[in-house]
């Protein structure tokens, strides 16, 4: 998709609208009263639901309306390009990124007009049989949660990072299964990494020195992290490597899929991991986004400067690092460094 739109990713409304004018071209996508969209492109595809879902011929919407929609939809295709691997490998966590770039960015109402859009986008796929799972169900017009809460209890948290490994549930390769999962829940309580960068990491990311142990990667907006890490993470990382080689698993992630050859776990199955892990000692369901909360407000209540946690976190700007610091400053925490 990148290729074929990086010059132009602008919703063309002459071209959207020449294509519902055109007879010969619709047709030509028409197959058993469905539209058969595996031939064209992203920018097609756009202009396509432009043409037929939005703007029909037989609209009568206002001018208003119109750049209203068209300025929505030129924001979805610019993420979609910029941020995705194109509509077709749309994923949930593509859409989270989403939700929360549009949250961060615009006013509750342009959020509720925007993510509307992309629900009738999303429809509009999934019933012409484009995707086959509905994710317009994932677009959900929810304020983003506070990033600290009274509630959090560290060693709580530790305990159900811990509790990773105790969702695995097939006897095929349990043992190795249950020492990822507690390289995961361990590795998501001690760096604060996101979600996408935990799945991504390699270990070839690991490196090691006299004076430190630490991971290196390219984070969010490709931005390099140097992330330290503990005696136990180190010691985790060492024994899913050499348990891989003895199961004959052949695979680069940390993460690995064992399913899938050289693939990581999807997002989904992490979510459920964690999950799992957190209802078991609790009565809710954390996110793996929880863990990443929790590790910067601890660094917070330790005392670490603001510049430096802003750099471990991988925030953009400090005044996000900072909304953690207000909010700790109005609650009283007791916290003891990670072991």
């Amino acid at each position: 998709m990148k290729e074929e739109v990086v010059h132009e990713i602008v919703i063309k409304e002459e071209a959207a609208l020449a294509f519902a004018d055109s007879r010969e071209k619709l047709l030509a996508v028409l197959e058993n009263d469905h539209l058969n969209m595996e031939a064209l492109s992203d920018l097609e595809i756009f202009e396509l639901f432009w043409a037929t879902e939005l703007f029909p011929i037989y609209s009568q919407k206002s001018p208003h309306t119109k750049r209203a929609y068209k300025q929505d939809l030129d924001y979805i295709l610019r993420f979609f390009v910029t941020k995705t691997q194109g509509v077709k490998q749309l994923t949930i966590l593509n859409l989270h990124e989403y939700l929360k770039d549009v949250h961060d960015q615009y006013a509750p109402r342009t959020v509720k007009r925007r993510n509307a859009m992309l629900r009738r986008f999303l429809r509009f796929l999934h019933v012409n049989d484009y995707h086959t799972r509905n994710l317009s169900l994932q677009v959900k017009d929810q304020m983003k949660p506070d990033p600290l809460r009274r509630e959090i209890d560290f060693d709580e948290i530790e305990a159900i990072a811990l509790a990773f490994r105790n969702t695995v549930k097939q006897k095929k390769n349990r043992e190795l299964l249950q020492l990822r999962n507690e390289t995961m829940g361990y590795l998501l309580l001690t760096t604060g990494m996101r979600a996408a960068e935990l799945l991504s990491l390699q270990f070839n990311h690991v490196h090691e020195t006299t004076s430190v142990n630490y991971i290196e990667f390219k984070g969010k907006r490709e931005k390099w992290r140097r992330i330290p890490l503990s005696q136990k993470s180190t010691h985790l990382i060492h024994r899913l490597k050499k348990l891989m080689k003895i199961e004959g698993i052949i695979n680069p992630h940390i993460c690995f899929n064992g399913r899938l050859e050289g693939k990581s776990i999807s997002y989904e199955a992490l979510r459920l991991i964690a999950q799992t892990a957190s209802i078991q000692l609790t009565s809710q369901k954390h996110s793996p986004h929880w863990f990443r909360r929790s590790f910067i407000t601890k660094l917070l209540a330790n005392g670490i400067s603001l510049y430096e946690v802003m750099n471990l976190s991988g925030h953009e700007s400090i005044n996000t690092t900072n909304s953690y610091l207000q909010q700790l400053r109005k609650i009283d925490l007791n916290v003891l460094p990670y072991e």
